[in-house]
This record gives structure tokens, sequence and C-alpha cells, in this order.
């Protein structure tokens, strides 16, 4: 292990850097109790560092599933439930 640490300067040079590569923007939102300990329960044991990076994990999964699976699977699940039970989701 290196004993080397990075000045105070070099080290916020560094975070800046890491920043700017990948702009990010908060996102706040209200979800049941139900549905975060089911996310807690999945991204413990899955090896995630975090709530956070578990649901950036989940996101980003289902969006490459949706792209994975064409342009016929934007319906959400609701709205696909609503078309087999005869309703129109408009």
């Amino acid at each position: 292990m290196s004993n080397y640490a990075p000045s105070r300067e070099r080290a916020f040079d560094i975070y800046k850097e890491a920043r700017q590569k990948e702009p990010k923007t908060r996102l706040v939102t209200v979800l049941p109790t139900a549905e975060v300990e089911a996310i807690d329960e999945w991204g413990v044991p899955n090896g995630m560092e975090s709530r956070t990076a578990t649901i950036r994990y989940l996101i980003k999964f289902a969006l490459e599933q949706k792209k994975a699976a064409g342009p016929n699977a934007n319906q959400t699940p609701a709205a696909s439930a609503e078309k087999e039970n005869g309703h129109d989701a408009a």
C-alpha cells in the first residue's frame, strides 16, 4: 500500500475532474416503504455499496432490457395489463 496522499488542492482537483466527466442531476423521489425495503433486500446480497448504487443499477438494467426488447417494449406493465383486460390505457 502506498503512503502517497495527494495534497488537499490536488484531491479537490481529482474530485472536480471526476464530477465533470459525467454530469449528474439530483433526483428526489418518494417511494412506499415496501419498495425501499425490497430495494435494500436486493442490493445488500448482490454487493451494492449503497441504496443509491442499487437504484442506479436497477434503473440502468431496466432501461437496457427495454432497449434490447425493441420498440414494442415501450409499454409499462400497467398499460400492458389494461390492454389485455380490454381497457384502453389512454
